[in-house]
């Protein structure tokens, strides 16, 4: 073992000392201004540690409430957390939570939790929200989180992460947390503001905003718009020596030439008056990954992914009495795919195969709030989705290699919930719920979920937690066949997780807080993709996993603007036989934290994210894969000039060679992360 494998190894200790014995203080800043009980604050980060205990969460329950009686150990993520890091997708602001690690195969972002994540599963077992909506597709249940997510994160005022199951009041998808993207208001931002971005690797990004405030009778209004595109690039990929290239010969080096290039575009609008809220957004990503993809052909440029998204949601909510509140939303949305494969034939020769996607469904909610009867707090609503669209079509271009695929699969889904928060006792509440949820294809699910809460002291929070939440089957996983590579499979079982959790919050002091997280969880009838031999695929369910774990976090918040947050996750994961599951790292560790340097409009911060060794499993064989470490560092230069900010931001400034695990439909068993990269980036608001 070299030295720095030794100083990984140690890692997990090292991170949660750093944490605690730090003069860098700190804490996460956790959302805005108009959710602290009796502040009026719009900077949070000047708030004290017990003032950010006050701040309201909404996700956990669907309703404001602390985090300290919020049924989940809830973790936020703040506007200022993504500028003073320079985060530039959900997937890397998600990464830095306690117990969370993010991966790519060079065309989608996925997150983990917990010691679980499928490669290439498009996050479908997390429910991501914007601004409460949900936002996971009708086809694939993709929850986007790359740079392919609906809108700018410059737009975002907080993101709230609620591990655990949620489908006691979210229903499907909403397995392992939910993940509400909340947007800002006009009266966060400046009237207007522009800027541009560089990175080494190629990439160039310009983007506006305008905003009116409601400081008269029109209603607040914001618009956005961006645009980046990315050049192609080189990039060594280990074991691809011998792949079939585009032009049908074997690749002698493993290397792709100028591929990775990428172009998005976004234009989003949202607008607010009173209790009323209405928000469009447009999106398009076009990407040529080097990855080579579902078993396509090595280092060929014809490999193309589009995606594009498009959504108009409306929300309101109206005190219907001094103890019942009414909120409803409504939404229509629409995806699109287009995805472009180039195979080689011995019978034709190169040839490419479209894959295309259509998918538009409405949504609507309504539920009620009564808090008339004494010491409860009641909530019940239903929801419904409905199918417009869901349209899957494959057909060879120019070619009849195989035989074309058109289905249509559309459904309907509703659900219906209730919740009581029951405050029993001065520091006892009790938060009991159920859903029921019913689609076109499936039976009646029930999920069920129960948290005991005890403010054993002011600086003393303890949480017990079950739950139980479900995944069925979606279009893509069940319906979609092309004859020698995929098998449909109708009868597919629907997923569920059982999760029981314990959960110790103290806070030290007016500015340190310690959380303790220790869960166990099973998961039954697990869908994911089996290789069937000869080049054939078809998910199928798979007997029960089950994982038991622990998350430390601490957090230390100085008297100046300084912060700093330490985590370490430790998991045991196993399968039905008692193997390992794959891509389960046995410990993560993180360390972030910033701090003013020589005035206030210096701001440096750093970021440090650890995996412990991991099993690699891919299609049937199963090889070990060691720590990997990562180290970002951020400058932010506030006002370089009247409305002009500076960022200069290094990842992986150590030039660490970081590899993903793949999944079955890659070529290789892992594909190679990004070395170190320059960003730069220049705003100007007035």
């Amino acid at each position: 073992m070299n030295l720095t494998d030794s100083c990984i190894s140690r890692l997990p200790l090292l991170f949660l000392l750093a944490g605690m014995v730090s003069v860098f203080p700190s804490t996460q800043v956790w959302a805005q201004a108009s959710d602290v009980a009796g502040a009026t604050i719009d900077n949070l980060n000047k708030l004290s540690l017990e003032d950010l205990l006050k701040v309201q969460v909404r996700s956990a329950s669907k309703y404001a409430q602390s985090t300290s009686h919020a049924p989940s150990a809830v973790q936020i993520i703040s506007a200022e957390d993504i500028r003073r890091h320079g985060w530039r997708t959900l997937a890397e602001a998600l990464d830095s939570l306690p117990g969370m690690y993010a991966s790519s195969d060079r065309a989608y972002a996925f997150v983990g939790a917990r010691g679980f994540m499928v490669p290439g599963d498009y996050n479908m077992r997390f429910l991501l929200l914007l601004d409460g909506q949900p936002l996971n597709d009708n086809l694939y249940d993709q929850a986007n989180l790359g740079h392919e997510f609906r809108i700018d994160m410059r737009l975002i005022d907080r993101i709230e992460y609620v591990p655990g199951p949620g489908s006691s009041i979210y229903g499907a998808n909403a397995m392992f947390g939910v993940i509400n993207v909340l947007t800002r208001s006009a009266r966060q931002m400046p009237g207007y503001s522009a800027g541009m971005q560089w990175q080494s690797h190629g990439w160039r990004e310009l983007y506006a905003t305008a905003s009116r405030n409601a400081d008269t009778d029109l209603p607040e209004l914001i618009l956005s718009v961006s645009r980046a595109d990315q050049q192609g690039r080189d990039l060594q990929y280990p074991g691809a020596v011998g792949l079939l290239t585009a032009n049908g010969r074997p690749s002698v080096d493993g290397m792709t030439h100028g591929l990775d290039v990428l172009a998005v575009t976004r234009l989003f609008v949202g607008l607010r008056q009173d209790n009323f809220a209405m928000s469009a957004w447009a999106a398009r990503r076009d990407v040529h990954p080097s990855s080579a993809l579902y078993g396509s052909n090595f280092d060929d440029g014809r490999l193309h992914l589009i995606d594009s998204s498009y959504g108009v949601t409306a929300s309101y909510q109206k005190e219907l009495a001094s103890t019942l509140q009414l909120d409803a939303r409504f939404a229509y949305q629409k995806i699109t795919y287009q995805g472009d494969a180039p195979y080689t034939n011995p019978a034709v020769g190169s040839y490419v195969n479209r894959d295309t996607a259509k998918g538009s469904w409405l949504s609507g909610e309504a539920r009620v709030m009564y808090t008339g009867l004494a010491d409860h707090k009641w909530i019940a609503g239903l929801d419904f989705q409905s199918d417009l669209d869901a349209i899957q079509k494959n057909a060879d271009l120019n070619v009849a290699v195989n035989p074309p695929l058109s289905i249509s699969t559309p459904h309907k889904r509703y659900g219906v919930y209730l919740q009581d928060e029951w405050n029993f006792l001065p520091e006892w509440r009790l938060n009991a719920g159920i859903r029921a949820d019913r689609n076109s294809y499936s039976q009646l699910r029930m999920s069920p979920r129960l948290a005991l809460i005890w403010n054993a002291s002011p600086d003393l929070t303890l949480k017990l937690l079950g739950g139980r939440a479900y995944r069925a089957a979606n279009a893509y996983e069940s319906a979609y066949a092309r004859d020698q590579v995929y098998l449909a499979n109708p009868t597919l079982a629907p997923e569920t997780i059982r999760t029981l959790e314990a959960i110790a919050e103290y806070r030290i002091d007016s500015r340190q807080e310690l959380g303790l997280s220790v869960f166990d969880y099973q998961l039954s009838n697990l869908i994911s993709q089996i290789d069937l031999g000869g080049g054939l695929f078809q998910y199928q369910n798979h007997p029960s996993v089950r994982a038991q774990g622990l998350e430390l976090f601490h957090r230390l918040r100085s008297r100046g603007d300084i912060t700093v947050n330490s985590s370490v996750a430790f998991n045991r994961s196993r399968d039905a036989t008692g193997m390992t599951l794959g891509n389960s790292p046995r410990w993560i560790a993180k360390l972030r934290g910033s701090r003013s340097l020589w005035t206030a409009n210096w701001i440096a911060a750093l970021e440090f994210n650890a995996l412990g060794p991991r099993t690699l499993d891919w299609r049937g064989t199963r090889a070990p894969m060691g720590s990997q470490a990562v180290l970002n560092l951020t400058l932010n230069i506030v006002k370089v000039l009247p409305g002009l900010d500076l960022q200069l931001r290094v990842v992986n400034a150590l030039d660490r060679r970081i590899v993903y695990p793949a999944s079955n439909e890659a070529p290789t068993s892992t594909l190679p992360g990004d070395g170190r990269q320059w960003q730069l980036g220049l705003s100007y608001a007035f």
